[in-house]
């Protein structure tokens, strides 16, 4: 008997392979095919032109780059190089080898109503009872960018570099009519700097220099504009309307979770249900307290049916918010910023001598605790405005005010929401509510950042941000509905087919 196995390169077959013969019967490849098969993508047709030669088969193209991203992978080179070394891809792509470009121009041009096929999606993980699309999650985390922090400018740092460019391109052009006076046709070095010195260098570093002046000017020119569409005092002092990155102009300065640093950054929204993503946005805006309600209407508008329930973290909590929920009657979860450290004071008997909670009220007055009174000075938006008449002599005043005087502000609808909230928060039915929250929606952002690795974005500009954004989204759920039927094989496959 031979010691191994035939092994023989050059046999040819007796008949035709089938290729999923090569393939496990369980992989999640039949399942997302199949799912796609079911998708109406008249929205990306309709983006082809009857003109020209034929191209591939948009729904081969859907196919490839939708698995593609559940395996995280977002190079177009190399799906182009998996069409032709990985039998799944060749599974998927009937054989056929769409190249990079194809692959980048039918993402960039054909895939802009992807919410189209997202919603689409979200309609049959309804359909398998993986989600309960009425009670809902929502976060959001911030994306770095595909760009440099050194790109960011403001207008202080804009009028510097202008100025200095200005100055080298001066000292260029009076090298070269001293060239022309001293040396005629010969050239002379010793004193001219080192980038200036070769007239081809020194033409192509004037090209530079004038192009970044030319982005030099448009950012100070958008910040200019932003600035004046600002209509408040704290919209002209965010970031995203005093600086411009010259890189991804859409990209906003915004606070980065690991090293808390700043850097060039999108928003990326999500509302889940049961680990299922049920809508997804992309925002300049580097604080969530604004996308509560604009996430609850794309949830809606994607599922076809009114949300019930909303759970969200403490960057979601205002006055207009909880204004809004009570209007469009949603049981709402969401706690407020001081929430945790105000009552970790309370449980260690930690509460600051001169925090406003032990000041006594007495007929729309405060009694601070050195018993002085406060009285109301005016109300401005809802927010009435207490400051003392005798602080001055105050012993303790350096405590407890700080600068000429101090104003107590108190919110009295504000106050009555927080504190509604919170005793809802704090029953064993709120409780439970919320850990549903930290178990539902966030794992979703780990398996995207961690598991797709698609923590920053490959592309620039919004519009294809979102597409990238929307891809991470759909490829988390399609991989969700190939788990569960795989869970629930016999049952959840016969409903697919309904479907």
């Amino acid at each position: 008997m031979s010691k191994f196995k035939e092994y023989s390169q050059s046999q040819i077959m007796l008949l035709p392979p089938n290729i999923t013969d090569w393939i496990p019967k369980d992989h999640q490849c039949f399942v997302i095919n199949e799912i796609i098969d079911k998708l109406n993508i008249s929205c990306v047709e309709d983006t082809y032109s009857d003109q020209g030669a034929s191209a591939y088969n948009p729904r081969m193209l859907v196919k490839v780059i939708f698995y593609s991203y559940t395996k995280g992978i977002r190079s177009s080179r190399k799906i182009e190089d998996l069409t032709h070394e990985n039998i799944v891809y060749r599974y998927l792509s009937a054989n056929q080898f769409p190249d990079h470009g194809t692959i980048n121009l039918f993402r960039k041009d054909h895939l802009k109503n992807l919410e189209n096929l997202f919603a689409q999606i979200v309609i049959l993980c309804n359909g398998l009872g993986i989600v309960d699309l009425t009670d809902i999650s929502i976060d959001g985390s911030i994306f770095k960018a595909s760009a440099s922090k050194k790109s960011t400018y403001d207008q202080e740092t804009i009028t510097k570099l202008k100025k200095k460019i200005s100055e080298i391109l001066q000292e260029a052009e009076d090298i070269d009519k001293k060239e022309d006076k001293q040396y005629g046709e010969r050239r002379g070095y010793s004193e001219i700097p080192e980038k200036l010195k070769d007239p081809e260098t020194r033409t192509k570093e004037i090209e530079r220099l004038q192009e970044k002046m030319r982005k030099l000017e448009e950012a100070e020119q958008t910040i200019k504009e932003k600035q004046a569409k600002a209509k408040t005092k704290r919209e002209k002092e965010l970031n995203r309307n005093k600086t411009h990155n010259t890189t991804d102009l859409d990209a906003k300065l915004m606070k980065m979770k690991k090293g808390k640093t700043y850097q060039p950054a999108y928003n990326g929204q999500i509302a889940t249900s049961n680990q299922t993503i049920l809508a997804y946005e992309i925002t300049d805006e580097g604080v969530d307290t604004n996308l509560l309600h604009p996430m609850i209407e794309k949830t809606e508008k994607n599922t076809g049916q009114k949300v019930k329930t909303v759970k969200a973290d403490s960057s979601y909590f205002s006055k207009n918010n909880i204004e809004k929920i009570e209007d469009k009657e949603i049981d709402a979860y969401i706690p407020d910023k001081a929430k945790a450290r105000e009552e970790r004071q309370e449980r260690n008997n930690e509460i600051p001598k001169y925090d406003k909670r032990n000041f006594k009220y007495d007929e729309d007055e405060f009694i601070c605790p050195q018993g002085k009174r406060l009285r109301l000075i005016r109300t401005d938006q809802g927010i009435k405005k207490y400051m003392c008449s005798d602080c001055s002599d105050c012993p303790v005043k350096s405590q407890c005010a700080k600068g000429k005087n101090k104003y107590l502000n108190h919110n009295p609808q504000l106050e009555k929401y927080k504190i509604e909230m919170r005793e809802k928060l704090n029953s064993e039915n709120g409780k439970n509510k919320y850990l549903e929250r930290m178990s539902d929606v966030e794992p979703v952002f780990g398996n995207i950042i961690y598991n797709q690795g698609a923590g920053y974005f490959l592309c620039r500009g919004k519009p294809m941000v979102k597409i990238e954004f929307g891809l991470s989204c759909l490829a988390h759920n399609l991989t969700k509905m190939a788990n569960w039927i795989k869970n629930n094989k016999n049952e959840q496959l016969e409903t697919l087919e309904r479907l």
